[in-house]
This record gives C-alpha cells, structure tokens and sequence, in this order.
C-alpha cells in the first residue's frame, strides 16, 4: 500500500511545476504581486500598533492628570 502510494507521488511530481514565487524568479509580476502583498498587510499592522500605542500613551497621560488634579484638592 505504501510503495503505490510512494509511486503515484513520484510518478506524478514531473507534472507539478512551482509557480515563479516558489521557483524563485525575482522579475515575475507575481513575485512583485507578493511583496506588494505582504508590504500592505505590513502597512496595516504597523498602523494598528501605532493606533493601540497612542490610545495608551494618551490614557496613560489623562490619567496621571486626573490624579494630580485629585491630589491638589
């Protein structure tokens, strides 16, 4: 049983051929697909860090005001 199967995958791995991605050719348009891919989900990760970073600089900061307003009354 597996010596069939072993043979099918090698019988038929001359039919797969890699995409330019895989194959490694840096002039595709789908290599340059991809990094542009991968450079707009950077983009949206790293404005969503940013995004989560200031609201907690920001509550960090109203609320070391809000507790120096407290202890001065």
């Amino acid at each position: 049983m597996l010596a069939k199967i072993f043979s099918i995958i090698i019988s038929t791995s001359s039919l797969v051929f890699p995409c330019a991605v895989c194959y490694g050719n840096p002039e595709s348009p789908m290599s340059h697909g991809m990094n542009m891919g991968v450079l707009t989900l950077l983009g949206f990760i790293g404005f969503i860090l940013c995004a989560v970073a200031y609201s907690i600089v920001s509550i960090s900061i109203r609320t070391k005001n809000t507790n120096n307003i407290e202890g001065k009354l």
